[in-house]
């Protein structure tokens, strides 16, 4: 009977090594999990400190905007001078942007006319421009 005890007791160990690195594997793998979890860890970060990321961004974009700014060389070459556009253009592109109002005006005006003819006659019964002839 002693063997019996000695393997029952040796199996209870084996079951309690087991389960400790079950629990071990576990944990392990929960932590790994969160490390490599970048968008979560993310969030979270921005949800605790707010500020610090407000001021990383602008300080980024400040230090972008001065390492990536253009710059214009100077040329000793001699300019070009630049063509002046004449001002008719001009005035007769504003004189078309202030007359659309007034045309649209003027051409439903002549619709409503011909509409109120049209219907005068008699509408649908006869072609307009045709008068009924005398009997």
């Amino acid at each position: 009977m002693a063997k019996s005890t000695q393997k029952a007791v040796d199996l209870g160990e084996l079951v309690r090594r087991s389960e400790a690195a079950r629990l071990s594997i576990s944990q392990t793998h929960h932590v790994l999990k969160r490390k490599l979890d970048l968008p979560s860890r993310l969030k979270e970060s921005l949800r605790v400190e707010p500020v610090k990321w407000i001021g990383g961004s602008i300080l980024v974009g400040f230090v972008g905007s001065f390492l990536f700014k253009s710059r214009k060389r100077k040329r000793d070459e001699v300019k070009t001078l630049k063509k002046t556009k004449s001002s008719l253009p001009k005035l007769l592109r504003i004189l078309v942007v202030l007359s659309k109002p007034a045309v649209k005006i003027y051409a439903t005006k002549l619709l409503k006319d011909y509409v109120a003819n049209y219907l005068a006659r008699g509408g649908m019964n006869k072609p307009p421009g045709i008068e009924r002839a005398p009997r």
